[in-house]
């Protein structure tokens, strides 16, 4: 795996290692790193200063294992306040480490990243690299939509395409469309409301409620995490405004793409929640793709990664409510109570 990670920058790195000693005069350099217990050395990328370990071939575990590594004649590496003895120091490579390398002299340091993979896609989506746990809500049937395919109002249609969305996924069988959504509330234009998905979720029968978040990150997040775990898609309301932006465009976390100041309402499915480095992510639909594309082709809003203490700010100054959604005809769609709209104070998204 770690060579696939190398991508373009393989001959440079292979280069700079090879000749490390003859080019690097700082006395904070490194040369290698190894873990003892797997078979497989450290890809050291001189580019953006990290140090990659591979764990993907039988470790469920990186905890508490031990390195050998090369360094400047009579530097010094410490990760946090440890001092760092080649094949004897343990650490915990299941979230990222921090290594620096101090010269002898103490006039000169080198600083690092060390991070574990474990897996073949979370580093390259900008997710980190080891991946702890996932699970998503998918169906073997494509319900995935953009509204940027939805006709006149498409700058406004997130709140047709992500219900229809939801009802798709409720329902292999759904054939209405994000078009048919918007002739039905709204005809007109303009953004659509939380009571206008209710009411059209209700109109083909779709089960759902809606039950209120809480005011702290960890409930919130909680409650989503409770949902897809009782079987249930949850269909959020949040200012995009507060949703980190991509570093990266080829990456598959954060926001892809420009909300420019508060008050950016918009309507997302959640599917699925993924946790890498320690880091919490919710897998989701966001139907904003407006036609933009990865390089493999596959449509940027699909299968997209948000923050977890994103989602809560987005939501928590915006719209502190969630969709839960069920599938329909199916048992736990009675655990679902239709809500009552008149006790709820509504928002909209575009």
């Amino acid at each position: 795996m770690i060579e696939r990670l190398k991508n373009g920058m393989i001959l440079l790195a292979v280069l700079t290692i090879a000749h490390a000693c003859e080019k690097s005069n700082t006395g904070a350099d490194i040369y290698n790193y190894r873990i003892i217990e797997t078979v497989t050395d450290g890809f050291i990328n001189t580019s953006d200063s990290t140090i990659l370990l591979d764990f993907s071939s039988g470790f469920a575990s990186a905890e508490n294992l031990t390195a050998e590594f090369s360094i400047s004649e009579g530097a010094t590496a410490m990760i946090g306040s440890v001092i760092q003895v080649s094949g004897v120091t343990a650490n915990n490579y299941e979230k990222p480490l921090a290594l620096k390398i101090t010269a002898e002299d103490g006039n000169n340091t080198s600083n690092w990243q060390i991070i574990g993979i474990n897996n073949d896609y979370t580093y390259d989506w900008g997710l980190g690299g080891f991946l702890e746990n996932s699970f998503s809500r998918e169906r073997d049937y494509d319900w995935y939509l953009d509204q940027g395919e939805t006709g006149q109002y498409k700058y406004e249609n997130c709140g047709p395409t992500s219900t229809v969305m939801a009802a798709k996924w409720s329902d292999r069988n759904f054939t209405q469309t994000p078009v048919d959504a918007r002739s039905a509330y709204h005809s007109d234009g303009g953004w659509w409301y939380t009571d206008d998905i209710s009411n059209y979720l209700t109109d083909y029968g779709i089960p759902h409620t809606i039950s209120g978040l809480g005011i702290h990150k960890a409930e919130n997040e909680q409650i989503i995490r409770s949902g897809l775990d009782n079987g249930f898609v949850v269909l959020l309301c949040l200012d995009m405004y507060y949703i980190t932006a991509t570093e990266v465009q080829e990456y598959r976390v954060d926001k892809f793409y420009y909300t420019g100041a508060p008050g950016w309402g918009h309507f997302i499915i959640v599917k699925g929640c993924t946790t890498v480095d320690g880091n919490v992510f919710f897998e989701v639909y966001d139907p904003y793709s407006m036609g933009k594309r990865y390089y493999d082709g596959s449509l940027k809003g699909k299968n997209r990664y948000y923050r977890s203490e994103d989602i809560y700010s987005a939501t928590r100054k915006w719209w502190n409510y969630v969709f839960l959604i069920s599938e329909k005809n199916n048992k736990k769609s009675h655990f679902l109570t239709p809500p009552d709209l008149t006790e709820i104070e509504h928002s909209r998204g575009r």
